[in-house]
């Protein structure tokens, strides 16, 4: 019996579940080894929101006044204190069910309420490590959940798996069962390319586990618990497995799987799908493993699967997504391929094109290549599904880029820019600032494609240059001019400095979060760290929307049948006046709560039309409630026609979305 942990990420809120342990599920499973599945995520937001909230109240409530200083949250602590726990309790319960669990594509447009998620999200993240990290205090509830749903599971063998960093509340887990049992403790994931291999004696004793597997799992991990329950001998032969032995750091031959096709479909069935940040089901699949590039200079991502590159078939690509579309009743993907080549990308498109594989949407990742500068690819792709592209551009000077080995030209990312956004692809870029050799002039070469290209780029992911041990830069550091310190810090021999890097970063985020996050487009371009990026998108471009021109000329035409019209703003209403804040849906939330649509005042008809129009029916049984409801009031002739003409305003004024297919009632919409 093995029992394995879904990954606990603090940072950030996840909007679908860890496509790592569910393929780690099927492949022990395939061998007849009994998995069960600890949720990550979702357990841990109801548990915040809802079943821990009074130990928040009392974690927060205890801090002294240099712990409220150091998390920014004084003024916080005095708001819960005046409005008293069970109040704070409440409000918590209600928010988690507005966001979480009433799946309704309005409140994420409500910026407000989404915010107010994020924002507690955070403190409350930030509290949970203050007092697992800085006061060692680990008697938390959170973790307490954890080790009682552990313990009733009855497990044999341990796993977990890891994103990107040792996550404090797996660690007190580990630390529990490490010390109170002896069960064999086993981690992996994404993160094992960021640990030091030279100080695997260190990281095995602090971080309470007793095997690590590196590389792909599906092979390692069952063969790891067979050679434990005695039906395999030779640790030395289990493959990507580290472990200690009289005081030594062994491991087996690191090795991959050569054919992806014979790997069983990822098993999601343990997974809360429609507890997750997003309102309907977003499922991660792979069509390779490993970068077909893996020469820029920072990255060190590619080295999950030992630096090496393979693909599924393009039929086992469209048999996956066939299956996870009718199993799991899903419609929207995520591809977690390190980057899509664009041939690779192309030949997919064809492929689930040929193979009438319609009503789906793709999320991916990819580099800003000449590939991809082409208007007929980018179409191609378009009509396949690939909704949204997020680009991994780096830099927009091209000296920089050089520098980072990207092989990647700024004239060719502009025009694929453009081209992508005018086939409907959301264009999502990543940007890195600091890298070794960049001078301030270079960086602001960067801002400046940023904002020459802003009518075509939709959203910026951007971060400070930070240096991976195991990154080409990271293994020859001189050869980008970088000399190593002791402590783990670095010196540059050109560019920026790390003091003036930070005060760089710094100034660039606060110029953005201010007014000129507007950009020459008029749009919002940058979100705050923590915000859900990829759900955002999701929205706007996933759903199977018809543009606003398109609504108006099937109302006009009398189309009724065919539009299901998804009113989106925020109703308030005091002393018997209703007013409507309607949110524009060119814009994305945020823009929506700094720039506000003007108020429009509803009378109870046009309010009526208003609740009837969340996407659930089409605008023709609308049309019929409202009669129905308003027949003693008024003749059908005015119903029919102010109720008709309310529509057209919303859809001419873009705070409506009109649908193809409906989005029924909660329930079933999940399920869709």
């Amino acid at each position: 019996m093995l029992t394995l942990v879904e990954p606990i990420i603090l940072e950030n809120i996840s909007d679908r579940p860890h496509l790592g342990c569910a393929m780690l599920i099927s492949a022990c499973q395939a061998k007849g080894i009994k998995t069960t599945l600890v949720k990550g995520q979702t357990r841990f937001l109801k548990d915040m929101f809802t079943n821990d909230s009074g130990e928040l109240w009392n974690l927060i409530r205890d801090l002294k006044k240099e712990s409220l200083n150091k998390l920014k949250i004084t003024a916080f602590k005095k708001h819960l204190k005046e409005n008293g726990e069970a109040r704070f309790k409440n409000e918590l319960a209600e928010l988690y069910r507005y966001i979480i669990v009433d799946k309704n594509p309005r409140h994420y447009y409500n910026g407000a309420k989404v915010e107010e998620f994020n924002n507690l999200y955070r403190i409350f993240a930030a509290v949970y490590l203050h007092y697992l990290e800085d006061l060692k205090y680990d008697k938390l509830m959170i973790v307490q959940r954890y080790i009682s749903e552990i313990t009733q599971s009855c497990p044999r063998y341990l796993g977990f798996s890891l994103e990107h960093n040792l996550d404090p509340i797996s660690q007190a887990v580990r630390k529990y069962f490490k010390r109170s049992t002896g069960i064999p403790i086993i981690i992996g994931g994404s993160l094992t390319p960021h640990l030091d291999t030279n100080k695997l004696n260190k990281i095995f004793k602090e971080q309470y586990f007793d095997y690590l597997t590196v590389g792909p799992g599906e092979q390692a991990l069952p063969s790891l618990l067979r050679m434990l329950d005695g039906k395999k001998t030779g640790r030395d032969k289990i493959p990507n497995t580290y472990y200690k032995k009289n005081g030594r750091i062994l491991t087996g031959k690191l090795s991959i799987i050569d054919n992806l096709d014979k790997l069983p479909y990822p098993d999601f069935s343990q997974f809360d799908l429609d507890l997750y940040f997003t309102p309907a089901r977003i499922l991660p699949l792979q069509t390779a493993r490993g970068c077909s590039w893996k020469k820029c200079a920072f990255c060190c991502h590619h080295k999950v699967y030992l630096g090496e590159y393979r693909t599924f078939t393009l039929q086992r690509v469209i048999e996956t997504i066939s299956y996870l579309k009718t199993k799991y009743r899903c419609r929207h993907f995520v591809f977690h391929d390190e980057e899509l080549p664009a041939q690779r990308a192309k030949k997919i498109s064809e492929k689930i094109l040929s193979n009438n594989l319609t009503g789906i949407s793709i999320y991916t990742y990819a580099r800003l290549t000449a590939g991809f500068n082409h208007n007929k690819t980018l179409n191609r792709l378009a009509d396949a599904g690939f909704s949204t592209i997020a680009w991994g551009m780096e830099s927009g000077c091209q000296k920089v880029l050089d520098l980072m080995r990207k092989d990647t030209k700024i004239s060719v990312m502009s025009q694929v820019l453009r081209k992508s956004s005018k086939n409907n692809i959301t264009n999502l870029c990543f940007s890195l600032f600091g890298f070794p050799g960049e001078t301030k002039a270079d960086a602001q070469e960067t801002i400046e494609f940023l904002k020459e290209n802003s009518p075509y780029i939709e959203d910026l992911l951007t971060a400070s240059f930070r240096l991976e041990p195991h990154s080409p830069l990271g293994h020859n550091p001189r050869e980008w001019g970088v000399k190593l310190k002791k402590n783990g810090s670095y010196t540059v021999n050109t560019g920026m400095d790390s003091k003036e890097r930070h005060k760089f970063f710094a100034k660039f985020l606060a110029e953005f979060k201010i007014n000129s996050i507007k950009f020459t487009s008029g749009k919002l371009r940058y979100l705050p760290t923590g915000h859900n990026r990829r759900m955002l998108h999701f929205l706007n471009s996933s759903y199977g929307l018809l543009a606003n021109r398109h609504a108006l000329e099937y109302l006009k035409k009398n189309r009724l049948k065919e539009i299901f019209p998804l009113i989106l703003g925020n109703l308030e209403q005091k002393n018997r006046r209703i007013n409507l804040y309607p949110v524009n849906t060119d814009e994305t939330y945020l823009i929506n709560k700094f720039f506000p649509e003007n108020m429009i005042p509803l009378d109870s008809l046009q309010k009526n039309v208003f609740d009837l129009s969340d996407g659930g029916q089409c605008a023709q049984d609308i049309l019929l409630a409202v009669y129905n409801n308003f027949s003693k009031k008024y003749k059908k002739e005015y119903i029919y026609k102010k109720s008709k003409l309310f529509l057209f305003e919303m859809f001419s004024k873009k705070v409506a979305l009109g649908f193809k297919k409906p989005w029924a009632p909660a329930q079933s919409r999940l399920e869709q």
